[in-house]
């Protein structure tokens, strides 16, 4: 796909995004949207409504394209066949704290081929906040201010003096042992995507998760995290993989380039000293 097809889809993507900030707000300051579906108190009216609104615009322009979408595939429970090219929509990241007044949630688009994402949107409403990234092109963020800033991660080679970890809750197990054996500090977010957002823009260094992940989870800010010149793959130091017919992904890990491999050895290390 050429470089110029890929700016057109960006543009149709931050559109999409960032025209429904605004009204997830207003759902939210008002809460008239319904909780509880499917027996879920973090699945609402709003991620449902805010998905139909996402891909409804991105499929006007693109018909063809297929979409793996959260509560599509979630209330359809049919199998993934992974295409060769397909949109990855997630509307409302973190709905938790969408429902309890937090700011960490987003909405989230990534466009995969052949098996990598090649182009990548997180945007924040609460912050007014869009991450964007195309393959080779560098990743960027732009505030209310107007005027993107591009996202270079400093080469590290070494464990920094008091590294920052980022999660929901502060870490357990081996993530937990290796922040309070490194003196690291906590940083509290709620949204996937928020997070690696977070560490691609150099507010922490450290996200290590062994919950179950969906793709639509990762892929925009792995682009944007990798361009930014960071890492994200799993535990084990293997990638994750766009190609599979599994849209699961466990045990994920990011941060800069340099510590990536540190880390892998140190949580294997923490999880053989556990046994």
């Amino acid at each position: 796909m050429s470089r110029k097809e890929l700016q057109r889809r960006l543009a149709a993507a931050r559109d999409a995004v960032e025209s429904l900030g605004p009204a997830l707000l207003c759902l939210r300051s008002r809460k008239t949207y319904a909780r509880y579906l499917s027996g879920d108190p973090y699945k609402t009216s709003a991620d449902r409504a805010a998905e139909a609104w996402v891909v409804e615009y991105l499929t006007s322009f693109y018909p063809a394209d297929p979409v793996l979408a959260e509560e599509a595939f979630d209330q359809k429970r049919a199998a993934w066949t992974s295409p060769a090219e397909y949109w990855t929509v997630d509307a409302l990241d973190g709905t938790a704290s969408f429902v309890d007044g937090f700011d960490g949630f987003c909405v989230q688009v990534a466009y995969v081929v052949d098996g990598a994402p090649v182009l990548g949107v997180v945007h924040e409403p609460a912050r007014n906040t869009t991450f964007w990234a195309l393959r080779g092109a560098g990743a960027y963020r732009q505030g209310p201010r107007g005027k993107a800033q591009r996202l270079r991660l400093k080469a590290v080679r070494n464990w920094p003096r008091r590294p920052v970890f980022i999660d929901s809750t502060p870490p357990t197990g081996p993530a937990g042992s290796l922040l309070a054996l490194r003196g690291g500090r906590f940083l509290e977010c709620g949204s996937t995507g928020v997070k690696i957002c977070r560490v691609a823009e150099g507010k922490a260094q450290v996200l290590a998760k062994s919950n179950r992940y969906k793709l639509w989870d990762i892929a925009p800010g792995h682009l944007i995290l990798s361009e930014a010149g960071g890492r994200l793959g799993l535990w084990d130091g293997s990638e994750v993989s766009y190609r599979s017919n599994s849209v699961y992904v466990s045990n994920m890990l990011a941060a800069p380039r340099g510590l990536f491999p540190l880390l892998v050895d140190e949580l294997a290390r923490m999880k053989s000293e556990e046994r």
